[in-house]
C-alpha cells in the first residue's frame, strides 16, 4: 500500500470532508475523491460512510486511519529529532502565535531578532487556535495559558492583565459613572473570553444589551475603536490603541501567563534555543505592560485613565 494513500485517508478523517482534506493537502477536491475511490476499490472495502454533512469512518476505515495516524506521528517525531540535533544558526524556524501577540508584541522585536540572527528565516503563523507541536509543522509557540503543557519546554514570561475599553466619546455619551451593566457591551467568543475574570465582567452586562459577538480579539478591538461599544481586552492590546481608554473600575489581573515554548525534541536545536532565549528575555522586559501596570507614559494623556481599582 502506498503511504500517499494513507495520507489522504488521514486528511479526510481529520477534516471530516473532502473539501477540508483538499485544503490540508493543498490539492483539489477531485484528486481527493479519485484517490479515495481508487483505494476503496483496490482494498475491496468501504472506508467512509458518506453522510449529508461529513464523512464518517467505517470499522475498516477506523483500522486504516489508526495505522495512518501512527505512521504520521512516527514520521513527524523522526523529523523533530533531526531538526533538534541541528546546531546551525540558520534555516527556517516556524512560529505559531495568536493575533494579539502577532500584532502588538512581536513587531517591535522582529527587526532586532533578524539583525542578531540573519541566518534564521522566521515564519510566523497567526491563529487563535491551540497548535499541537507534536502533530503540526511548527517549531515554537508564544501562547497564553494558566500553565505550560507538560510535554513542552520553555519559559513563563509575563502575567496577563485585562480591562474593559471604550472610546472617549462612548464613555462621555453613557457617562463615566454609569454602572457597568448599563454600557453597550460587545462580547468575545474565543479562548480569552473563557477566563473567569472576563466572564465576571460580562456577567455585569445585560445579555440583551450585548448586540455584537466576535471570535477574534483584533476584530473586537477594531470595533471598540470605532465607537461601536465596550469590550474586554488584554491590557497590552487595549493600552496600545490611543483611541481607547479603560473603563474605570474594570481592570483585573488574570491567572493567565504568556509562555514561549518548544517541543522537547527541539531543545538542542540552535535556532530554537536562540528563539527561546531572545523572545523570553524581550517579553520578560515587557511584563509590566503585559500585566497592564505600565501606564507612566500614557498617564500624561487625558484620553487614558489609570485603572481606578482592581476588580476581584
Amino acid at each position: 500500500m502506498d503511504w500517499n494513500d494513507l495520507r489522504f485517508v488521514l486528511a479526510i478523517t481529520q477534516g471530516g470532508s473532502l473539501a477540508a482534506a483538499a485544503r490540508n493537502l493543498d490539492v483539489n477536491i477531485s484528486s481527493v475523491y479519485r484517490r479515495l475511490e481508487g483505494l476503496e476499490q483496490s482494498l475491496g472495502v468501504k472506508l467512509f460512510d458518506r453522510l449529508r454533512d461529513r464523512y464518517r469512518l467505517t470499522s475498516a476505515g477506523q483500522a486504516l486511519a489508526a495505522a495512518a495516524e501512527r505512521m504520521d506521528a512516527e514520521a513527524k517525531e523522526a523529523a523533530r529529532r533531526v531538526r533538534g540535533a541541528d546546531e546551525r544558526l540558520e534555516g527556517p524556524l516556524r512560529l505559531s502565535t495568536g493575533g494579539g501577540v502577532a500584532f502588538h508584541l512581536l513587531p517591535r522585536h522582529l527587526a532586532a531578532f533578524t539583525a542578531q540572527y540573519p541566518g534564521i528565516s522566521l515564519e510566523v503563523g497567526v491563529t487563535d487556535e491551540i497548535v499541537d507541536l507534536a502533530r503540526r509543522d511548527v517549531d515554537v509557540v508564544i501562547r497564553d495559558s494558566p500553565r505550560a503543557p507538560e510535554h513542552l519546554v520553555g519559559r513563563k514570561v509575563a502575567r496577563l492583565g485585562m480591562a474593559a475599553y471604550a472610546t472617549t466619546k462612548v464613555l462621555e455619551r453613557w457617562g463615566t459613572d454609569s454602572p457597568l451593566d448599563a454600557l453597550p457591551w460587545l462580547s468575545l467568543e474565543c479562548g480569552f473570553a473563557r477566563l473567569p475574570e472576563v466572564k465576571s465582567q460580562l456577567r455585569r452586562a445585560s445579555t440583551s444589551r450585548v448586540k455584537l459577538r466576535f471570535d477574534s480579539v483584533e476584530a473586537m478591538r477594531a470595533a471598540v475603536a470605532e465607537g461601536v461599544g465596550v469590550g474586554v481586552l488584554p491590557c497590552f492590546i487595549g493600552d496600545s490603541d490611543m483611541r481607547l481608554e479603560r473603563v474605570p473600575g474594570s481592570y483585573a489581573p488574570t491567572n493567565m501567563h504568556l509562555w514561549v515554548l518548544a517541543h522537547p525534541d527541539l531543545r538542542r536545536s540552535a535556532r530554537v534555543r536562540a528563539f527561546l532565549k531572545f523572545f523570553g528575555e524581550r517579553l520578560l522586559d515587557e511584563r509590566d505592560r503585559i500585566l497592564g501596570v505600565a501606564l507612566k507614559d500614557q498617564a500624561a494623556s487625558p484620553r487614558v485613565r489609570k485603572p481606578a481599582r482592581v476588580v476581584a
